[in-house]
């Protein structure tokens, strides 16, 4: 008789138990075959090991030696180059300040005197280092592992590559004294910049001499070992600053420095650094810069690799690019900002055809187009549209259009440009007249992590690992949900801001935008790649009508002067807080391209007209004109949300409304209509209300804003509020300025005394009478006088 199983007990069935053997027996194979195959995998490295030890030749440091690189663009054609900025030159280890070796081997091995070319403990130590700082600070290879790399081989990453660097390691520490490999190792490693060895790297960053350097100065350069595009002390001082402080709490463990020698030069802070010297100046300039950082940002070729006689082929247009650099060298040089930026993208593609971060990359290095983060104003607005399309909302959704409106977590009301108040709107002539209030409505109504997703989904890079390209910006999320959100209170590059417009002209299809097709070494052997990025995060109808609502900005709103004639262009406008910023992102079907104006020192732009709809639009147009030359016109497909009112055949407008095409901006006297856009005619044209008459202001008030205080004559004029015009402003008294006081009336000048009488002039005395002639026959008898005296 069968037991019944005790309580707990799971009875299993005969086919379930013979299951449980299989599994167990396959398991158990399994395991061997894979202790068989890490076996094989061993004994295979440790033979590759043993060839490269007998095969391998020691690379020397005259053996080494940099050769620019060549970039062509996207027909195939030289357009620049990379090429160290400093010549090498190498110094003996024992005229260097001990400073140098010693900064050097607390940043990157500090255990070189210990291993033998391999160090296990300092690949676990810098994992967990890294692990807990959230960043690279050490370095996993040896100090002799490092310099076989960088002078011996490829940017390649593969196990074969790592073990003949292990096996020429073994055999360099076999061959030269430790003293030595350091030598070599300081004379040919990459310090950033294109250069290779201390003396060219302390000439680029301190313009003196490797013999000269300071304790301070060592230690900065020392944390530029571990990734030298990334923590270049004049471009990013933060994160430089970051290792430098590393590297002398280094110092201090291996007892190089004091701990009190170290914190005064902690104290010191980041010495003064020089400023990167520029590329090959030309109109390609800004590219080939922005194609260095793209692959100097990648772990391929952050050692120096790009400076190796590699061939680089990009997506640069060059006809492209010399437009943008002519247009953007005349709006510096014609208008009222000092720097300036353009780039245009091939949505399809992702492909940037132009990029130009400057007037001239001679006077000014700084590349606004890639590393410039600054506040996108009014363009973030169309990432709030489409969130709130894909809420569900329609597109004739109508909201109230204040001047200003209250937000709970908002430090002051939110307002509208130059104080407008427009009625009623729809969303299109919201984005048309680029209405704040609307928009903070729309913000509210969907969450503002709605909008945050929705423009990510665009193109938007959420945080500074999801730049396409190094910037200037803070780690962090890029966008904050704060009342400001969608007036653009968040900053964001040219570039960045192009990708993002770009998806909307692809219809919802982003590309990750790249300079890069390909990177070839000097053997035509290709070494990278981009693979795909793309993605359809954005729904096909929501873009479509986004675009058609940006199309409205440039037709009707506050971008008219980037219309391209009869060619359809969307877009949209945007202006920072104190005019500091001017933007027009925009795009036709085939390209989409970004105009930025400003100043590098953020300062405010000095003209009337700082606004994007003044300033940038305009050069987005001059620029574009030449840009989509030879381009077919190509219209924007429009919609189908499947949202629109049905309109009834006897629909009729209330009073007070008439059919016809509603404007997209107030009149002159601030007017701007009520628009019901669920009763239309057969023309689509929707219910739009009348002007009204407006009452007018008694005599002696005329309508103006409210008075904050008393005038200069410490008056304070009568309000009437019950009587408002169209912009809501209030009746307000004229007070006439007071009539001066007379002025005195000047004292009469004294009558001038009279001028005395002349004296009356003597009377001439007469002449005396002549005397009578001598009667002839007297005196001597000669006619002659003799000179006798008179008888008288």
């Amino acid at each position: 008789m069968a037991s019944r199983s005790t309580r707990g007990e799971r009875r299993v069935s005969p086919k379930a138990a013979r299951d449980a053997r299989r599994s167990r027996r396959r398991r158990m194979r399994n395991a061997l075959i894979g202790v068989a195959l890490v076996g094989l995998v061993a004994v295979g490295g440790i033979a590759v090991l043993g060839y490269f030890l007998v095969f391998s030749s020691i690379p020397l440091p005259d053996d080494i030696a940099a050769a620019s690189s060549t970039v062509y663009d996207v027909e195939g054609t030289e357009v620049g180059g990379l090429a160290s900025e400093i010549n090498r030159e190498d110094v003996p280890l024992d005229e260097l300040p001990d400073a140098v070796a010693q900064a050097v081997l607390a940043a990157e091995d500090r255990g070189f005197y210990e291993h033998r070319g391999i160090s296990f403990t300092g690949i676990l130590r810098a994992v967990y280092t890294n692990v807990r700082a959230g960043e690279v600070q050490q370095g996993g290879s040896t100090i002799t592992q490092q310099y076989i790399k960088n002078a011996a081989l490829s940017p390649e990453q593969t196990y074969t590559r790592k073990v003949e660097e292990a096996a020429l390691a073994i055999k360099l520490e076999q061959a030269y004294e430790k003293d030595e490999i350091l030598s070599f190792y300081l004379n040919t490693i990459y310090w950033g910049r294109g250069t290779y060895g201390i003396e060219a790297a302390s000439q680029a960053f301190f313009r003196r001499s490797a013999r000269e350097l300071e304790p301070n100065q060592a230690a900065t350069l020392a944390g530029i070992i571990a990734a030298p595009e990334a923590f270049d002390p004049f471009e990013n001082p933060e994160r430089a600053d970051g290792r430098r402080v590393f590297v002398l709490n280094g110092m201090v463990e291996t007892g190089a420095l004091s701990r009190a020698e170290a914190d005064g030069l902690i104290a010191e802070g980041l010495p003064e650094v020089e400023e990167r010297r520029a590329i090959e100046r030309g109109p390609n300039a800004y590219y080939v810069d922005a194609v260095r950082r793209e692959l100097a940002a990648r772990p391929e070729f952050a050692q120096g690799e790009l400076f190796r006689g590699l061939r680089i082929y990009t997506e640069l247009d060059q006809r492209l690019q010399a437009a943008a650099q002519d247009t953007v060298t005349r709006a510096v040089a014609d208008g009222p900002t000092d720097t300036g930026a353009i780039v245009t993208i091939d949505p399809e593609t992702g492909g940037v055809r132009a990029l130009v971060g400057g007037p001239d990359i001679g006077d000014q290095p700084f590349n606004t187009a890639v590393r410039s983060v600054r506040q996108a104003g009014s363009t973030f607005k169309a990432f709030t549209y489409q969130a709130f399309l894909e809420a569900g909302n329609p597109p004739g959704s109508r909201f109230d259009a204040p001047a200003e409106i209250e937000i709970d977590d908002a430090q002051q009301p939110i307002r509208n440009f130059g104080g407008s108040s427009f009625g009623e709107q729809t969303i299109e002539q919201a984005m048309a007249s680029s209405t704040n209030t609307v928009f903070v409505q729309m913000q509210e109504e969907v969450s503002r992590d709605a909008v945050i997703d929705a423009a990510g989904r665009a193109g938007l890079p959420r945080d500074r690992s999801d730049e396409p390209f190094p910037t200037e910006r803070a780690a962090g999320a890029t966008m904050q949900p704060l009342a400001g959100l969608t007036l653009g209170q968040d900053g964001f590059s040219p570039l960045e801001l192009t990708s993002a417009y770009a998806t909307y002209a692809a219809e919802g299809r982003h590309v990750r935008p790249r300079l890069v097709v390909r990177v070839e070494d000097a053997e035509g052997r290709t070494i990278y790649e981009p693979g795909p990025r793309d993605r359809t995060d954005v729904d096909l109808e929501i873009a479509r009508a986004v675009t058609q609502s940006l199309e409205g900005v440039v037709t009707s709103g506050s971008g008219q002067a980037a219309a391209l004639g009869e060619r359809p262009v969307a877009g949209k406008t945007g202006t920072t807080n104190e005019g500091r910023d001017v933007w027009f992102s925009g795009y036709v079907p085939q390209l989409a391209t970004t105009v930025w104006l400003g100043n590098l020192d953020n300062e405010p732009i000095d003209a009337e007209n700082a606004t994007g709809g003044g300033l940038a639009a305009p050069v987005w147009a001059e620029y574009m004109t030449e840009a989509v030359d030879g381009l077919e016109v190509l219209s924007f497909t429009p919609p189908d949300l499947d949202l629109e009112s049905s309109a009834d055949d006897d629909a009729a407008c209330p009073a007070g409304y008439s059919f016809q095409t509603p404007p997209s901006s107030a009149d002159e006297d601030g007017f701007f209509p009520d628009v019901l856009v669920d009763i239309t005619d057969d023309e689509g044209r929707p219910c739009v209300e009348q002007k009204p008459e407006l009452e007018p202001c008694p005599a002696g008030f005329e309508f103006a804003q409210r008075p904050t205080g008393p005038d200069e004559f410490d008056r304070i004029p009568q309000v009437i509020d019950d009587i408002r015009d169209f912009q809501g402003r209030p009746c307000v008294e004229v007070l006439e300025e007071p009539e001066p006081d007379p002025e005195p009336e000047p004292e009469p000048e004294p009558e001038p005394e009279p001028e005395p009488e002349p004296e009356p002039e003597p009377e001439p005395e007469p002449e005396p009478e002549p005397e009578p002639e001598p009667e002839p026959g007297e005196g001597d008898g000669d006619g002659e006088d003799d000179g006798g005296e008179d008888d008288d």
